[in-house]
């Protein structure tokens, strides 16, 4: 998952992780991270997600765009796979499993983000990859970015062609 352009690229200015490292973090992590700021267990939370994408799969099975041996291996590798289910997942299922508002999730991933960057920023200092005046830099230009919420980006579909934007 990626922080906003111009903090990695601010951070590769600076000699740090740049776009490879500062905001990225494994799915777990942010899923874990979001929990805590939605008030929810981090199993729940993932639940939800894996229980959103298979809804989605079912859906693109009823309209006819993934055939049933698909739809199998596809619920499969959401079971087992976070970083899928929160691709295939639709932002409002998800939220709705939960018993929230989509803004409420948006605003706890987004908040979530916020804390593992924060979290790597703190980290290259300690480790001497970064030194405080620019990690100062970095966390006032992390104030004010825009970080993306429940969906790290647009549309990622079911990787099989079928799925379609928008839903």
């Amino acid at each position: 998952l990626v922080a906003t352009l111009a903090l990695a690229a601010t951070a590769s200015a600076h000699g740090g992780r740049g776009g490879s490292g500062f905001g990225r973090t494994s799915a777990g992590a942010l899923v874990n991270e979001a929990a805590e700021e939605l008030g929810v267990a981090a199993a729940t939370l993932r639940q939800a997600i894996v229980n959103a994408a298979i809804a989605r799969i079912d859906a693109e099975v009823a309209e006819g765009d993934v055939d049933e041996d698909d739809a199998d291996e596809l619920k499969e590798r959401a079971q087992e796979n976070l970083r899928f289910a929160i691709g295939v997942s639709r932002t409002r299922t998800v939220a709705s499993n939960l018993g929230i508002t989509v803004q409420r999730l948006n605003t706890g991933f987004r908040d979530a983000r916020r804390t593992l960057i924060l979290e790597q920023i703190n980290e290259a200092v300690e480790e001497g990859e970064l030194d405080e005046d620019d990690a100062a830099e970095l966390r006032e230009e992390l104030e004010d970015a825009e970080l993306p919420g429940y969906k790290a980006a647009g549309f990622r579909g079911l990787g099989y062609g079928g799925g379609r934007c928008g839903r």
